[in-house]
């Protein structure tokens, strides 16, 4: 518990909400991700490596390629792009753990983003919720 109450201080804010969300899934971007920062709400990404399933090879193995990273890690760096978003991820297993805390550090340059925008485009409409 204050593990909790040290990442709520650190965040400054007494509200955290668990959204799916990852580069497969950008629905929130267009009208949650705003409503969240305009009144405090820190959204928590869900399923940020989308239970294993995004495309490895194609435009993320290409980013992974270009920042020395792996798929993984620039799939989890990707969701934390943004100011004030965390993102949790389930591993049970060590080597992923190791993998999955360094894409705390890596940062994403804007040809990377484009590459992943154009290959995982957001909507341009609003979308229902969704959820696993």
């Amino acid at each position: 518990m204050a593990a909790a109450e040290r990442c709520l201080q650190r965040l400054r804010t007494d509200y955290i909400d668990l959204f799916l969300y990852n580069l497969a899934r950008r629905g929130i971007e267009l009208d949650l991700l705003p409503w969240c920062g305009a009144h405090g709400v820190v959204p928590m990404a869900y399923s940020p490596l989308e239970q294993g399933r995004l495309d490895w090879g194609g435009a993320l193995g290409e980013a992974a390629t270009a920042v020395g990273a792996t798929p993984r890690q620039v799939a989890l760096a990707w969701t934390l792009r943004l100011p004030r978003i965390v993102s949790v991820v389930k591993s049970a297993n060590e080597d992923h753990v190791q993998e999955n805390s360094a894409a705390l550090s890596l940062r994403l340059p804007d040809p990377v983003l484009g590459l992943l925008d154009r290959a995982y485009p957001a909507p341009n409409a609003p979308v229902p919720l969704e959820s696993l």
